[in-house]
């Protein structure tokens, strides 16, 4: 249960005894989260189901599948079957939709074993998901995926409603919804939208329930009010990201569920005319204070943040020099008061440094940046301001 997940946490003192001994870690701010989900709900007035494949983004799947059905999601959407299975494995009293796809006679059998509900769009996937259903002497659930036009997986909206009144008829299986996935391009959309709506009216023909209709993530939540249909599967907006320029100018309001924090470990002189990191890649326009955190490429850091990135020290922003190690990155700390062991911001909830903006700072999407986060650096869960939960993966 989620709630068991906090209650078996580490006391407030230990977290910060452990927190004390980190050089970088991640804080996750699970009221933001909660804040999010609840106005991309009241927006939408619809189902909502999370999509947090990529250990949630990299904001830590356990933790954050907890904190979501403790905010009363009923639904959660993960992209690979391991994750489908850990988190019916944890005792979510949630539905579990996988969209990856299965390959074993063990696949299919655990999939219906632990009541995981699989997205089917093959006369394969779905006859083999039935004989394992039977087997078992249970009914598994489905989503059907519609191919209207993305052309990545999914049944060609064209020839689905043969598929569907196959699975519809087949006593082991359960059409739970039925999806696909917009273009997030107007024009196209239009169009993906009616081809969609046409498979639904033909199931509507022929008597089958097409449970849940769903089309919009992140992008239709924001921008396609007509594709929001039964329910909706926000990913990047749920973490209080606005993956583009348009987005921001949206009236759903968001925060940044997410900073990214650190140690100063190391402070220097380095005299006027000195280089620093490989290859010489900055030079020291002046004498100055150099500070050193041992946080990298590895950890999250883009190299391409090399003599143009920003930390805040005190609040106040440090522009990073040199180049971005694999476990080092520095910065000018000349004109700030700090010292060794001081907590830095490297991400910060907003401004120059917030995640949007360290991206499109690097030339990366914001999307690539999220999927960086380095699934061994400590994450740190947040309540009313107070550590809640402490996440550690052991390498």
């Amino acid at each position: 249960m989620p709630a068991r997940y906090f209650e078996n946490q580490p006391s407030l003192a230990e977290i910060k005894e452990k927190m004390a001994g980190y050089g970088g870690w991640f804080e996750i701010d699970l009221d933001a989260l909660s804040t999010n989900l609840a106005a991309i709900s009241a927006r939408t007035g619809v189902e909502v189901m999370p999509v947090i494949k990529n250990n949630a983004y990299g904001h830590g799947l356990r933790p954050i599948c907890s904190a979501l059905v403790q905010d009363g999601v009923k639904w959660l959407m993960v992209a690979k079957l391991s994750e489908a299975l850990a988190i019916s494995s944890w005792g979510m009293d949630c539905d579990v939709l996988n969209m990856d796809t299965l390959y074993t006679d063990a696949q299919f059998a655990q999939v219906v074993r632990q009541g995981v509900t699989q997205v089917v769009y093959t006369r394969d996937l779905a006859t083999r998901l039935n004989d394992a259903a039977l087997t078992q002497g249970k009914k598994a659930g489905v989503f059907i995926k519609i191919d209207t036009g993305l052309h990545r997986v999914g049944v060609d909206h064209q020839n689905a409603i043969g598929l569907i009144t196959e699975i519809a008829a087949m006593p082991g299986l359960k059409i739970k919804g039925t999806f696909s996935t917009l273009m997030q391009d107007d024009t196209q959309d239009k169009v993906i939208f009616e081809r969609f709506q046409a498979v639904l009216d033909q199931m509507a023909a022929a008597g089958i329930d097409h449970g849940f209709r769903s089309m919009a993530s992140t992008q239709g939540i924001f921008h396609t009010p007509d594709g929001w249909l039964d329910m909706v599967r926000p990913a990047m907006c749920l973490f209080g990201i606005y993956p583009w320029a348009a987005d921001r100018d949206s009236d759903l309001k968001l925060e940044q569920v997410l900073t990214f924090k650190a140690r100063i470990e190391e402070l220097k002189p380095v005299p006027k005319g000195d280089t620093v990191t490989y290859f010489g890649a900055y030079t020291a326009s002046r004498d100055m204070q150099v500070g050193t955190l041992h946080v990298g490429f590895f950890d999250a850091l883009p190299r391409e943040l090399a003599n143009k990135g920003t930390i805040l020290v005190g609040g106040k922003p440090c522009p990073t020099i040199g180049s971005i190690s694999l476990n080092h990155c520095l910065f000018d700390a000349t004109d700030v008061d700090a010292k060794i062991g001081d907590v830095v911001e490297v991400f910060a909830k907003e401004g120059v440094n917030n995640l949007v903006t360290t991206a499109e700072t690097a030339g990366w999407m914001v999307y690539s940046l999220l999927n960086h986060l380095n699934p061994f650096v400590p994450r740190i869960y947040y309540r009313g301001g107070v550590p809640v939960a402490l996440h550690v993966v052991d390498p």
